[in-house]
């Protein structure tokens, strides 16, 4: 199960890392979530969290950022059930502002369960002006 959830990581990153945008609209962050709860960081950055289920019963997280952002480090962790996974990523594709991405997705039956808290901490640079940012948020299952 191990090996097949990595799998799906490593396929999930490559086709974020893969996407050539170009945007570099500026803006500020700030810290999102809306759904689930809050949290803090540095460098004025939000990004959105949702989440849906695929047409194959996967769990599929998406982030929306408020202004164009790029990312360095994503940290997913689910503390009830002691689980941390970090994603590094290219640190130069930019992601634009108000635009929904695919971030990670977790096969069916690999645990995900509504209710269960979730932490997301994002590690990046703004794309208007290369200002670092690093926020943590929590969001929980619907």
């Amino acid at each position: 199960m191990k090996k097949l959830i990595l799998l799906t990581f490593s396929i999930t990153l490559i086709f974020i890392c893969s996407c050539d945008d170009t945007a570099t609209t500026g803006g500020t962050l700030t810290d999102p979530f809306n759904i689930g709860g809050g949290g803090g960081g540095t460098g004025t950055v939000t990004i959105t969290i949702s989440s849906r289920t695929g047409q194959q019963g996967e769990t599929i997280f998406s982030g929306t950022p408020s202004a164009a952002v790029t990312l360095l480090v994503l940290t997913v962790s689910v503390p009830a059930q002691q689980y941390t996974e970090s994603f590094n990523f290219d640190g130069t594709t930019v992601v634009s502002a108000n635009v929904t991405e695919d971030l990670v997705q977790y096969p069916a039956n690999s645990g995900v369960a509504r209710g269960q808290q979730w932490t997301f901490q994002f590690q990046g640079t703004l794309a208007s002006n290369g200002q670092a940012y690093n926020v943590t948020s929590n969001y929980t299952i619907p």
